[in-house]
């Protein structure tokens, strides 16, 4: 594969759940069939854990829309969904109408209060994942903070970085994707919300470290050129020219 058209969405939330729905709907109809298009974290509710009862049960309901409109296309989002009592923050990977691949939030914020409504998920289970040949892997918000994760995912290609990330921060946000693109060698795919206190931060940052963003617009997009990741592997060896 030469090339990859990837969709970075950056959109401005309201608190009706169904209006979110379609707002995320109607961009991915307007997406190019066989491309990958990448939301933020909890792009449909937000960090709302006052009523995550009927978060979770929207959850359902938007998982059924987006495998009607994901036949060509592949998605990548998050959302609540409750398992055996608990709550999680779940990522999905979603591939011609077919949930590939979920893994749930292993870092918890602890300046919002997270962990007291949000359970963590297990960090032996961040595991790569497939899109037609390419060798993925997604980090969940929080979770960009932490080394030890970024080693776990050495080796991917393209890596998701779904957040709500707050502007004060905004910097924390930009450098430590773009080290995570130049330390992994690997296209990094950062989404962001364009809420009030959000960094705005979206981008789409290559192998060597040229970061693609335009937050005015509520879209981050490019055609991935993936010769780049062995150009860089290849030219600096740091142990993934093999790979």
């Amino acid at each position: 594969m030469i090339s990859k058209k990837i969709y970075v969405l950056q959109l401005k939330r309201k608190e009706d759940l169904g209006f979110n729905l379609e707002n995320v709907s109607t961009f991915i109809n307007r997406c190019m069939k066989r491309s990958i298009i990448c939301t933020p974290d909890l792009v449909l509710s937000g960090p709302v854990f006052d009523d995550l009862d009927r978060v979770a049960d929207f959850s359902k309901v938007a998982l059924e829309r987006y495998l009607e409109i994901t036949k060509e296309k592949t998605l990548v989002t998050s959302l609540i969904e409750k398992e055996n009592g608990l709550f999680y923050d779940n990522i999905k990977v979603i591939k011609d109408s077919q949930i590939i691949y979920s893994q749930k939030k292993t870092q918890l914020f602890p300046l919002n209060g997270e962990s007291e409504y949000i359970s963590p998920g297990k960090v032996e289970d961040i595991l790569f994942f497939d899109l037609e040949g390419i060798k993925c892997a997604a980090i969940n918000c929080f979770e960009l903070r932490f080394i030890k994760l970024w080693e776990k995912i050495k080796g991917a290609e393209i890596i998701f970085v779904l957040a709500q990330w707050d502007k004060e921060r905004k910097h924390h946000f930009e450098t430590l994707t773009q080290a995570l693109a130049v330390a992994n060698q690997a296209f990094v795919v950062a989404s962001d919300c364009a809420n009030m206190g959000a960094s705005k931060a979206s981008s789409i940052i290559t192998p060597f470290g040229k970061v693609i963003k335009d937050g005015k617009k509520g879209v981050v997009h490019m055609e991935a050129k993936l010769k780049e990741i062995k150009e860089v592997r290849n030219f600096i060896h740091i142990g993934l020219e093999d790979q």
